[in-house]
């Protein structure tokens, strides 16, 4: 990497330049390393006496203290696959390839300072071929659905008081499949994604059957199923918001695709808008959460930014057809091949990010939360990182080094500066930030800083321990002294 425009792309100058105003709206200037945070909270206090902070006085207080420093949540002998927080941060799932759903909660008794994440609850699934490919678990943290290599999706209730854990620490849950073939578990479907609505009462689920499936979560029937709603696999699907209509999709085809609800009850199942850019399959879509802006992490090792007011046109469509069914590498086993950070005719995408390695599974990308402003996108990446992009700035704010394997999902708490990871080598990482680590890890205000050093782990740094002088013995003081002090004869 060695210009700024290969990092960011700016396609659309407008939407651009409207997306960083709303982001300064919400946290103010840009964060500076020489921002004197403990100045500005004294100012304010003895300007204002009854001053509380906004929330962009906060966003813009968190914002110099990106995480920078990891603690280890827990190693296992197995690939992790899904990590996010829930019940509004107080508790972390995560979910592995050995078929088991590990929830992780803070010591209450301490600060959250000083507290470690220990297992407070450990499910395991009925059905699981090859992994667990999703977890989703509603906003009231009473339902949780997982996926994997089956043509169903599997719902249970986190109930503590009517599901007791076992002698081995598992809690037995009751697991209810919602099917949708006739002739179940004749054929090798996937459910790669799967999302509760905001009332939970409906579940949203992208199939490797090239199709989007609605269930009813309390009838556990299937509402509506849209058929080939892409041209390949259908990776991720998410709601545009909280109580939206609106469903993104995301597939193989390389395209973004938005659907409406209100649009199927006259039996209107087309896609109300598409976005194309991309030059390979896209593995990853997330929503800003206001009904304008989403992203799309893609194979062809770029992240790209879309505004709801301005889909693709055709020209666009067939470009990035044309440039998907031309690829003839294999993501999971081979290296990117060049060529594909060039342009795609027709791609009206507001800004590409690079920087990051998509390889060997669908790698995911998000929006950073409310309290930052949503200035920054962070995603998962092969080299074992975690990449923040500077939406503002075009910049790599941070680079989480720490694993060694390939980062498929990681989540930013959603009230604390604190970022989960996990990854194919087995460790669930948190990273917070350290005033200790930050001689190590400074934001890069230029692509050319990524650090010369990996993250400094829990302790920081091992102390430097001096060599101690071994105490000399009698008679190796005498030998000494004999051998020095000169003695006269008196013959």
């Amino acid at each position: 990497m060695t210009t700024l425009s290969y990092l960011i792309t700016q396609l659309d100058l407008q939407s651009c330049t409207q997306l960083r105003r709303d982001i300064n709206y919400r946290c103010g200037p840009r964060p500076s390393t020489s921002y004197n945070t403990t100045a500005y909270l004294m100012n304010r206090d003895i300007t204002h006496r009854h001053a509380v902070a906004t929330p962009s006085s906060t966003a813009h207080v968190l914002n110099t203290h990106l995480p920078n420093q990891k603690r280890r949540v827990a190693q296992l002998r197995t690939k992790n696959f899904c990590a996010q927080y829930v019940q509004n941060g107080r508790k972390l799932v995560v979910s592995s390839q050995d078929e088991k759903i590990r929830f992780y909660c803070r010591n209450p008794e301490k600060s959250k300072y000083r507290s470690r994440y220990y297992q407070c609850n450990e499910l395991r699934v009925d059905q699981c071929n090859w992994s667990i490919l999703d977890t989703a678990v509603n906003q009231d943290g009473n339902l949780i659905a997982y996926s994997t290599w089956k043509d169903a999706v599997y719902i249970g209730r986190l109930d503590e008081q009517n599901h007791p854990q076992n002698a081995d620490g598992q809690q037995n849950i009751t697991w209810f499949p919602i099917e949708w073939n006739a002739d179940a578990g004749q054929n090798q479907y996937a459910v790669f994604c799967c999302r509760f609505s905001d009332n939970s009462e409906q579940i949203v689920c992208g199939t490797s059957e090239y199709s989007i499936h609605v269930f009813d979560v309390e009838q556990r029937r299937r509402i509506r199923t849209i058929v080939n709603a892409h041209e390949d696999d259908v990776n991720s699907v998410c709601f545009a918001e909280l109580g939206s209509n609106l469903i993104y999709s995301a597939g193989d085809d390389g395209l973004v695709k938005v659907w409406d609800k209100r649009a199927w009850s006259d039996g209107d199942v087309i896609p109300v808008g598409v976005f194309a850019g991309h030059r390979d399959g896209v593995t990853y879509v997330d929503s800003r959460q206001d009904e304008r802006y989403l992203l799309s992490n893609s194979k062809d090792q770029t992240i790209k930014v879309w505004d709801l007011r301005k889909f693709s046109g055709r020209e666009g469509v067939e470009a990035t057809r044309a440039c998907v069914q031309s690829q003839k590498w294999d993501y999971r086993w081979q290296p990117a091949p060049p060529g594909l950070c060039q342009a795609v005719s027709g791609d009206t995408s507001v800004m590409t990010l690079r920087g990051h390695s998509v390889l060997h599974t669908l790698v995911r990308a998000k929006f950073s939360p409310e309290k930052t402003g949503r200035r920054y996108i962070y995603t998962g990446c092969a080299r074992g990182e975690v990449v923040v992009y500077d939406i503002v700035s075009g910049t790599v704010s941070r680079r989480l080094k720490g694993h060694q394997a390939v980062v498929r999902e990681c989540d930013w708490h959603p009230e604390e500066n604190e970022i989960v990871s996990s990854s194919w080598d087995g460790v669930t990482t948190v990273w917070t930030w350290d005033e200790r680590a930050e001689n190590n890890i400074a934001p890069f205000d230029t692509p050319y800083q990524f650090g010369d050093e990996d993250s400094c782990d829990e302790l920081y740094q091992p102390i430097k321990k001096h060599q101690n002088r071994k105490r000399k013995t009698v008679a190796q003081r005498n030998q000494q002294c004999s051998s020095s002090t000169p003695f006269a004869n008196f013959d």
